[in-house]
């Protein structure tokens, strides 16, 4: 029976509470996408213990099976995410990242194992970018029963045309997923349409027509400054 992993397969999952922040960014077509899991020490487990529970090397595509080895290692042709960790003296962040194509994250570790059923496309003959998942909320929280809270944030520069988002704020769009969130996730983004440039005009052209309206505007000054002179002559 295959594993399910929350990024990253922790044991201390299933014995102290625990919650997840998802962070996803779409930025041209790419997705940066950055895992953030805050881990306290307890009377049980010690930092050392947590610190070590944690794996180094976490498939970042579903297809690629996890190995246990202890400690554990990379094996050829596999991408793994990124891990870093900050020492918060009663336990520890760790952060997990990597950055995928557009058409390849359908098959990413966290939506491949965190949903039953969802949707990731990229219409290219409209440019439209469509996210979407069933109303049954994050399967995680059935394998680790002791997992509270998984945010999920998605941040994008792109127009968005249509959303279901808990709240927003700026260019980012946020889920909170609790164990009884019976919801789903929707969006659709217009890839060819900034948000800051709702026209669709290129950023180039804009620079240029600002531009050229600074310098008619510098010589109307100059003209009518001249002008002013020689009436009073």
């Amino acid at each position: 029976m295959r594993r399910k992993i929350l990024i990253l397969t922790f044991m201390t999952l299933l014995l102290s509470g625990c919650s997840a922040e998802v962070n996803l960014e779409i930025v041209d077509d790419k997705i940066n996408e950055s895992t953030v899991i805050t881990a306290y020490e307890n009377a049980i487990y010690s930092k050392e213990i947590l610190r070590t529970s944690f794996r180094n090397y976490i498939p970042a595509f579903a297809r690629d099976v996890i190995v246990d080895t202890m400690p554990d290692e990379e094996f050829p042709d596999v991408k793994y995410y990124e891990k870093s960790e900050t020492d918060l003296g009663n336990g520890y962040l760790f952060n997990y990242k990597y950055t995928f194509n557009i058409d390849e994250y359908e098959e990413a570790r966290t939506v491949k194992d965190g949903f039953r059923s969802y949707n990731i496309s990229y219409d290219r003959s409209n440019n439209k970018l469509t996210l979407s998942t069933d109303n049954e909320g994050i399967i995680y929280f059935n394998d680790y029963p002791s997992l509270d809270e998984v945010i999920i944030n998605i941040k994008t520069d792109y127009l968005v045309e249509d959303n279901n988002a808990d709240r927003k704020d700026g260019n980012t769009y946020t889920w909170v997923f609790t164990k009884d969130s019976n919801k789903s996730i929707n969006m659709v983004i217009n890839m060819e349409n900034n948000s800051n440039n709702v026209l669709g005009i290129d950023n180039g052209v804009i620079i240029i027509i600002v531009s050229l309206v600074i310098i008619a505007f510098i010589v109307f000054i100059f003209l009518m400054i001249k002008n002013n002179k020689n009436n009073k002559l």
